[in-house]
């Protein structure tokens, strides 16, 4: 249960600092456009919550599952299923192919590094024994 504790808080808001704060000021730096990096943007960050909330706790779930069968690797496979798991949110529109390019890819690091920052947070939790 702590394992899901630690996801459902931290995941989404380093999420969204990875999101608003990484890959958009690189995505504008790579299309020679001005910063938006602005501390206003944290007005967003409720938002983030109610969005990113069922990939959080599906990662949550790849690393309680990987942690109990004590798999080796078990951070950077958390990771892989953070940066799948991101796509969800999109789903609708990249079905659709509203969403398409080659910079599309690049989403997936937004629920990478939160994956595998989590997963090695709670790497350091007691397990559960209920």
């Amino acid at each position: 249960m702590k394992r899901f504790l630690v996801f459902a808080a931290l995941f989404p808001p380093l999420a969204f600092i990875v999101a608003i704060w990484g890959v958009l000021q690189i995505m504008n730096w790579a299309l020679a456009e001005s910063s938006t990096a602005d501390y206003h943007l944290l007005i967003l960050l409720p938002a983030a919550y109610v969005i990113l909330m069922v990939p959080a706790l599906l990662a949550g779930l790849v690393d309680d599952v990987l942690a109990r069968r004590k798999v080796r690797y078990r951070i950077l496979w958390t990771a892989l299923a953070g940066y799948v798991f991101i796509f969800a949110p999109l789903l609708a529109a990249l079905l659709m192919g509203f969403v398409h390019g080659p910079y599309l890819m690049l989403f997936g690091i937004i629920g990478a590094v939160p994956g595998a920052t989590c997963s090695w947070l709670a790497a350091g939790l007691k397990p559960d024994l209920a």
